[in-house]
């Protein structure tokens, strides 16, 4: 009576001990399929009480736990299946998910390649082979690139399996390995009761191994070019845009000369950051003072710059280039180094060194 009590609360599915025990794992697979993760955990764990070397329920065990986000324990669980059963590839393949979802991508694509070699056109571990072999190309990439290999991410399309079963088509797909993981696929009914059953992989013809093996590389290769397409336009994009601020950095070079040339005081000193480090230590004040003297007595001044090296460093950037100075009784040309700031969208002279 107490028992049937306890049993009830988890929902109209379990309307009795005895009917769980008779459906066994078909039973808890319809409730993972509808997202009773709770009640199925707790039948997973009353079925192994009689049953705990079951690889079957094993497997729905590890599953569960994925479902709910435990991935560190759902690792775990599908390692100690891939130990004990090395024959199966259903294990491998959740393996690798879980793996590649922490972005432990070399790792999983060695489990991934574990589960083809049991089981040669098994396409669920082709196709997730595929898409992290895709993956490891763009980090590649990215990397040979020097640029973020975040930038642009396409989704994963990994396949997760949600139960041992000698039909190698019955696959759940994942939209994306770092989000809950989707609603699971019925085993057949022999292979959920029979560990030996389960264990089966059909015999599978050499024309079909081709194909399956023809289709992982032409997935895989399609993939890879679609990362280095991504990752390439990422470094245009990033090429581009520093592109800009270099020409924007030029720009403010040759308006804070054609300031100085014109004698615009207000103009010029606007070139200059608000932390604009004068030299010889003087104040921001002395400083103004003299460079207002020195180019308001002059009749004529003209200032041409030309030559430019620019470093870029985020927010940062340092020119070099030669200035040709002319005055009232005075040319020369010398070769000047000023250092710049980005400040609220204006790139502004911080430091300033005449070489």
């Amino acid at each position: 009576m107490a028992k049937a009590v306890l049993w009830t609360g988890f929902g109209a599915w379990f309307l009795s001990y005895s009917a769980l025990a008779a459906n066994g794992a078909d039973n808890i697979k319809q409730l993972i399929q509808t997202g009773q993760l709770d009640p199925a955990y707790k039948a997973v764990q009353q079925e192994r009480q009689t049953a705990p070397k079951d690889v079957q329920l094993q497997f729905l065990e590890a599953v569960i736990l994925a479902q709910q986000g435990q991935h560190d324990r759902a690792i775990d669980a599908f390692r100690k299946i891939t130990e004990v059963h090395p024959e199966l590839p259903e294990p491998y393949n959740n393996l690798g998910v879980l793996l590649a979802s922490k972005g432990r991508l070399e790792e999983a694509r060695a489990v991934f390649e574990k589960a083809i070699q049991t089981h040669a056109s098994y396409s669920a571990a082709h196709h997730n082979l595929a898409d992290v072999q895709a993956q490891l190309v763009r980090q590649t990439y990215a990397r040979a690139l020097q640029v973020d290999p975040k930038v642009k991410t396409a989704p994963s399309q990994l396949t997760l399996l949600g139960a041992i079963t000698t039909e190698r088509t019955d696959i759940t797909k994942l939209s994306a390995p770092a989000e809950r993981l989707a609603a699971v696929a019925a085993p057949s009914t022999a292979a959920a009761s029979s560990p030996t059953a389960s264990s089966a992989v059909p015999t599978i013809p050499l024309p079909a191994v081709k194909s399956a093996v023809d289709e992982s590389k032409d997935a895989a290769s399609k993939a890879a070019k679609e990362a280095a397409k991504e990752v390439a336009k990422a470094a245009a994009d990033k090429h581009k845009e520093q592109n800009a601020e270099e020409e924007a950095v030029k720009s403010a070079i040759q308006s804070w000369a054609r300031a100085w040339s014109q004698k615009d005081i207000k103009k010029y000193f606007a070139a200059y950051a608000s932390n604009f480090e004068p030299p010889d230590r003087v104040s921001r004040a002395k400083w103004e003072a003299e460079r207002e003297l020195r180019i308001v007595s002059k009749k004529k001044i003209q200032v041409n710059v030309s030559n430019f090296k620019i470093d870029m460093n985020g927010n940062k950037a340092k020119i070099v280039f030669s200035q040709m100075y002319e005055s009232d009784n005075f040319k020369g040309n010398s070769r000047k180094s000023l250092e710049l700031t980005k400040q609220s969208g204006r790139w502004m002279i911080t430091r300033e060194t005449v070489n």
